[in-house]
C-alpha cells in the first residue's frame, strides 16, 4: 500500500526547481517520447488493420469465398454441380459463371480486360455498385450487353448506350489462319467498385451472350459460392471437395490471395515492431532521467531513510514517480492515437485537397484512399505493453534510491 507521503514525495520530485529544471525537463520529456509512441503505434497499426478489412471487402465485392470448377476448368452438366454446392452448410449463394480474357476496343482506344459471363439475378451484389445506367438482366434470348469498371469506360471514352467491340482470342480457323472471334455489345451500366483492378479491366455480360461469343454450348467455367461467414471458406473448401463429384477443383479466397494478405500481415508486424523502437527510446530515456533525479536527491533521501523510511517506502517513492509518467504518457498518447485513428481519412482528405497531392494514386495502389479503422484488441495490448514498459524502467532507479548509505551522503553535512 502507497502511503499520503511517498505520492507527495513522488509529485514533489516531478516539480522542478530553479536548479533542477535540466533534470524534470529530461523527466517529462521521457513522458512525451512514450506519448508518441504509443499515438504513432495506435495510428500506424490502424491503418494497416484498415487496409486489410478494406482490401478484403473490395477484392471479395466482386470475387466469390469459393470457387468450385471442374478437372479440364469447365463444367458441362453444372446445374448438378449447382444444386450440390447449394446444398452445402454455410453457403448463401450460388452462381455460375464463363470468365475468359478480351481486347475491348472502341475507335483508337484498346485495353485488355476479363469478360465474365453472370446470371444477372444471382449478382445482387454487384448490381449495388452500378453508378451509371442499369445492371445486366435475364430477359429471355441472348442480350449482347455489358457493364463495366467505371476506369475501363473513361479509358475507352465510353458513354452509356455506346458500342463497345470485345475481341475473344480463342478464335476458329480461316484460311488465314487463327483469328479471333469478335462481337459488338452495347453498354448498358458502368460500377464503382472501389478496388481499382476491377474497375480498370472487368467487363460482365450476360452469360448466354459469353457462351455465344465463346462458342462453348452451355458449359461454364465454375460455379462461385457465397458463405455466411467468409472467414469459414477454408473449412468448407475442404469439406467441398469431399462431397462434390471427383475431379473437382475447389479454391477458396484466402488460398487465392494466401501470398498477398500474408505479405500484408507481415508488414503490419515489422511496422509494429520498429515503431515500438520509439517507446523503447522514451523508456530509456526515462531511466536516465529517475537516475539522475536520485543523484540530485540523495541528500534528501538520506535524511529520509534516517529518520525511519524503509527501503521498501523509497523504493516506492521512485516506482509512483515512474507509474506517474508512463501513465502520463501512455494515456495522452492513446487519447491523441485514437482521435487521429477515427479522422484520419477526414483528415489525409483535407491535406490532399489543399495541397493536391494524392497520397494513394488509385493506378499504383489497390485502393485510393487511406482507411484507418481501430482495432481494440491492439490498442489494449499497446497500452498495457507501453505502461508495464515504462514500470519496468523504474525499478532500477527505485533500487538505486533504496540503496543510498545515509551515513555516506550525509558525510560532510
Amino acid at each position: 500500500m502507497i502511503a499520503a507521503h511517498e505520492w507527495m514525495l513522488a509529485r514533489r520530485y516531478l516539480k522542478s526547481r530553479r536548479d533542477e529544471r535540466f533534470v524534470s525537463l529530461i523527466g517529462w520529456s521521457s513522458a512525451i517520447g512514450v506519448a508518441i509512441g504509443v499515438a504513432a503505434l495506435i495510428i500506424v497499426l490502424s491503418v494497416m488493420y484498415g487496409f486489410d478489412v478494406e482490401l478484403k471487402d473490395k477484392i471479395l465485392g466482386f470475387s466469390s469465398h469459393v470457387d468450385v470448377q471442374g478437372a479440364d476448368n469447365t463444367l458441362d452438366d453444372w446445374q448438378s454441380w449447382m444444386e450440390q454446392s447449394e446444398a452445402l452448410p454455410g453457403v448463401i449463394a450460388a452462381a455460375p459463371y464463363l470468365s475468359t480474357q478480351v481486347l475491348a476496343n472502341r475507335g483508337s482506344a484498346s485495353s485488355g480486360a476479363i469478360l465474365k459471363g453472370v446470371l444477372a439475378a444471382r449478382e445482387h451484389h454487384i448490381a449495388s455498385k452500378i453508378v451509371a445506367g442499369r445492371f445486366l438482366n435475364d430477359q429471355p434470348g441472348v442480350r449482347f450487353e455489358v457493364v463495366m469498371g467505371k476506369d475501363l469506360a473513361r479509358k475507352l471514352g465510353l458513354d452509356i448506350g455506346d458500342q463497345v467491340r470485345l475481341l475473344s482470342p480463342s478464335g476458329g480457323v480461316s484460311p488465314a489462319g487463327m483469328t479471333p472471334r469478335m462481337r459488338s455489345f452495347k453498354l448498358v451500366g458502368v460500377f464503382e467498385s472501389g478496388f481499382y483492378e476491377y474497375d480498370i479491366g472487368m467487363i460482365l455480360a450476360p452469360l448466354s451472350a459469353v457462351q455465344r461469343l465463346e462458342r462453348v454450348g452451355d458449359r461454364i467455367t465454375g460455379i462461385e459460392l457465397m458463405l455466411a461467414d467468409r472467414d469459414q471458406a477454408t473449412a468448407l473448401a475442404i469439406h467441398a471437395r469431399s462431397v462434390l463429384p471427383m475431379g473437382a477443383w475447389v479454391t477458396d479466397w484466402q488460398q487465392r490471395n494466401r501470398s498477398f494478405f500474408h505479405a500484408l500481415e507481415m508488414e503490419r508486424v515489422v511496422m509494429g515492431i520498429i515503431l515500438s523502437l520509439i517507446v523503447l527510446v522514451a523508456v530509456f530515456n526515462m531511466i536516465s532521467s529517475l537516475v539522475m533525479v536520485v543523484m540530485e536527491r540523495r541528500k534528501e533521501i538520506a535524511i529520509f531513510k534516517t529518520l525511519g523510511a524503509t527501503h521498501g517506502s523509497v523504493m516506492r517513492v521512485f516506482l509512483v514517480m515512474g507509474c506517474l509518467l508512463s501513465g502520463l504518457g501512455t494515456c495522452a498518447g492513446a487519447v491523441f492515437g485514437l482521435l487521429l485513428a477515427w479522422k484520419l481519412d477526414v483528415i489525409v482528405a483535407s491535406f490532399e485537397n489543399i495541397t493536391h497531392i494524392k497520397i494513394l494514386p488509385k493506378d499504383v495502389y489497390y485502393i485510393d484512399h487511406v482507411p484507418s479503422i481501430i482495432d481494440p484488441l491492439s490498442v489494449v495490448i499497446i497500452v498495457l505493453c507501453s505502461f508495464i514498459l515504462g514500470l519496468a524502467a523504474t525499478f532500477y532507479p527505485a533500487w538505486r534510491a533504496a540503496n543510498v548509505p545515509p551515513a555516506e551522503a550525509l558525510r560532510y553535512e
